[in-house]
Parts: C-alpha cells; sequence; structure tokens
C-alpha cells in the first residue's frame, strides 16, 4: 500500500511529524510532500520518501501558508497528474489549503488529520489577551477555521488522536461521529527508557511555547517558584527572543532551545519530573514519552490531558492555570526517595505502555488505511458502472 503525506513542513522533531508511527505502519510506503523539510536523511524511516515542493509560503496565519502551500503542490502535480495515481490514499495532515479540495475529482481516498480544531487556538489566543489583541487573533484563525471546516467535510475520513478533540469536532464542525477515526498517540517502549544514572535536572518542560495556548507565562512562574526550592530546571523547545531573556532572569533554567530527537530523549531521561503548563491539548505526546521513562507527567488539565492521564495517575492532573498546585504536586513528589520514585516509575512506564504502545497506534493506522482503500475502491467500480465521473464534493 502507497500512502501520500501532504503537510507543509516536516519537522522531525515535532510529535505531529509522525515519523515513528509510520515506520511503525508495517507494509505501507509513504511519500511526504511538504514545502520544506528539516529531516536529515538518518531522521527518515526505510518506508519514507520526502518530496519537496519549493516556494515562498508567507506566515502560517490568515491562512497565508496553507493556500500557497496547496497552490505549489497542484501547480506541480495538478489534480489530473499520474503523479497521484500511484497512491491508495491522500493523507492531508493538518494542512488545509483550498486548493487541496480539487483532488475530490480523483475519487482516491481522502485523509484529514487534526490534532487539534484550530477553534481552540483561536479560543484560547482571545482568553489570554486583551481587547485589541484578541480581536486580531480571530482575524487571523478566520480563513483558518473555515478551510478545516471545508476539509472535514471534503474527506472521506477524518483522524484524530482523542475522544476529546472528536467530541470538539463534532460540536465546531458538525462532523459525523462515524466519520472520526481515534488513533492514539504512541510511544516507542524501547527508545524511551528509564536511565538509572543520577538525574541531571529535577524538572523539564518541553514544546515551542510561541502560541498563548502553550500557557509560557504559566511555566514562568512555575519556573520561579521551583527555582527559589533549589531545583534544576532543564527548559527544551522553541522561543521567542522575548521569551528567552524571561528565562535568563531565572536561576537554575538552563535553555537548552531546539534540540534533535535523541538529545530530548536524553534529557527526559536525565530529568526527575516533566511539567505541561498547555491551556489546550489534543493528547500531548511529551506526556507519554516520560512516563514510558518512568518520569511523572504533571500537565493542566486542558484538553485532552485528563482523558490521556487519568488511567495512570490522577494527581498529575493539574487545574488550568494553577501554578501554586503545580508546584506543589511536583516538589512533593521530588520528596520521596529515590526508591519511592523508581518503584512508581516502574508502574508509570507498564501502564502507559499498555494503553499507548507505538504498535497499537500503527496497527489501527494501517487498519484505516486498509479501510479506505476498500470503500475508495467500492465507490470507483460503483461510479464507472454508472458512468459518472463528475467532480464532487462530499456532504
Amino acid at each position: 500500500m502507497r500512502v501520500c503525506i501532504l503537510q507543509t513542513v516536516l519537522d522531525p522533531y515535532k510529535g505531529a511529524n509522525h515519523l515513528p508511527l509510520f515506520a511503525a505502519v508495517a507494509n505501507v510506503s509513504f511519500i511526504i510532500v511538504c514545502n520544506r523539510s528539516k529531516a536529515e536523511p538518518k531522521d527518515l524511516p526505510k518506508n519514507v520518501e520526502v518530496v519537496t515542493v519549493p516556494g515562498r509560503t508567507g506566515s502560517y496565519y490568515y491562512g497565508f501558508s496553507d493556500r500557497r502551500f496547496a497552490s505549489l503542490v497542484l501547480r506541480r502535480y495538478p489534480a489530473i497528474s499520474p503523479f497521484w495515481k500511484q497512491f491508495d490514499v491522500l493523507h492531508f495532515n493538518q494542512v488545509m489549503g483550498p486548493a487541496f479540495r480539487r483532488l475530490r475529482a480523483r475519487q482516491q481516498p481522502m485523509l484529514f488529520t487534526i490534532h487539534h480544531p484550530v477553534t481552540v487556538d483561536r479560543e484560547i489566543a482571545m482568553q489570554e489577551s486583551g481587547m485589541v489583541d484578541g480581536l486580531l487573533w480571530r482575524v487571523k484563525y478566520m480563513r483558518l477555521v473555515a478551510w478545516q471546516k471545508a476539509m472535514c467535510r471534503t474527506c472521506d475520513r477524518v483522524m484524530t488522536v482523542s475522544q476529546t478533540v472528536k467530541d470538539r469536532l463534532q460540536k465546531d464542525y458538525g462532523c459525523p461521529a462515524d466519520l472520526i477515526a481515534i488513533i492514539p498517540n504512541g510511544v516507542d517502549g524501547s527508545v524511551f527508557t528509564p536511565d538509572t544514572r543520577d538525574p541531571l535536572f529535577d524538572v523539564i518542560a518541553l514544546g515551542s511555547f510561541i502560541h498563548p495556548r502553550k500557557g509560557f507565562r504559566y511555566v514562568a512562574e512555575a519556573y520561579r517558584a521551583l527555582a527559589a526550592k533549589g531545583y534544576r530546571i532543564a527548559d527544551v523547545g522553541r522561543r521567542s527572543d522575548a521569551q528567552i531573556m524571561v528565562l535568563q532572569s531565572i536561576p537554575g533554567v538552563t535553555i537548552h532551545g531546539t534540540v534533535d530527537q535523541q538529545t530530548v530523549q536524553s534529557l527526559i531521561q536525565r530529568s526527575s519530573v516533566l511539567i505541561s503548563t498547555s491551556l489546550y491539548e489534543g493528547f500531548g505526546l511529551s506526556l507519554i514519552e516520560a512516563l514510558a521513562c518512568g518520569r511523572p507527567s504533571f500537565a493542566f488539565g486542558g484538553g485532552a490531558v485528563p482523558e490521556v492521564l487519568r488511567e495512570i495517575d490522577v494527581s498529575f492532573i493539574i487545574p488550568v492555570r494553577d501554578t501554586q498546585t503545580l508546584v506543589a504536586r511536583v516538589a512533593g513528589f521530588l520528596r520521596h526517595s529515590e526508591a519511592d520514585r523508581q518503584k512508581k516509575g516502574e508502574r508509570y512506564r507498564a501502564v502507559t505502555l499498555q494503553h499507548y504502545a507505538l504498535d497499537s497506534s500503527a496497527m489501527a493506522l494501517r487498519m484505516l488505511y486498509a479501510q479506505m482503500r476498500r470503500e475508495g475502491l467500492a465507490r470507483i467500480t460503483s461510479e464507472s458502472s454508472q458512468g459518472s465521473y463528475g467532480f464532487a464534493i462530499k456532504r
């Protein structure tokens, strides 16, 4: 089976790139079509190729990037191009340029991935901003919301990572429940493993904090309180210049910036606790990566975080924006003896791999592709027999 993944940027150091998941999907070959790739040859699994379609795309906001990317791809490979014939499924990974809807004319199965709806990004950005900036955020997302909704209604299936997001897609976009597939993020327990060496850091936080949804102001508050208690903190991921200045003013914080996946893995293993101040997560991949390493993950309970963590330990779930409780829970855990922490960590790892093994997610994705392929072939056969070859948008 061959699948075309379309996404604007391939960044192997972000959870939404799916490269570990694709590597685990047996007997499926992937071609990722993107505008630019940050992946080195060593980052790519054997069953993944990358095709770049260069050209200026502009900012993500106001829809510039998605619109331009779709136009660039279809300029190189028009809807009538034989390029598309090689694929059993066209998989749009969170990209929603309106021109992509022309590919519906090919009658090939189309899958659209959403990790969290942009309605949530807009909502939280407005909550975290003043009146003027809030209005600007509304305008920034106006086209993106419309295009995401349109892609949901164009594609045969929508894939997401949690029941929480599925419910939101039904509410915000009217997506039929039976057309939304939930495939949770999975973690490779052979990669994310416990490390018995002494930790280098007491606390670690991961990810890009540029968008207000990620809660930078709250992670900075938590850092200050934890640093005042003498804890060592690792800060990992993309930060704005202004955010770096804030972090530099907090003693005990080591700023690592954007690092490769192997370094991320090592830093998680050599830290005692992971924290997340994201105000909404569609899933939260870093949470289960840390748990698979036997490290607790304390996180604001926005979005799917309670859904992900409640089976592992409900004490990990922190009221949103409550940095005082977050710091208290982290400090409480760090007061345990090393033997107690290790014993707890063994249980965290076992339960996490029971619920979120990468192989299970890969099997579910392969089954979804196979189902869509069968349905696509049946549709083509039916329409051919009826002499129907016209362009038609579903629903």
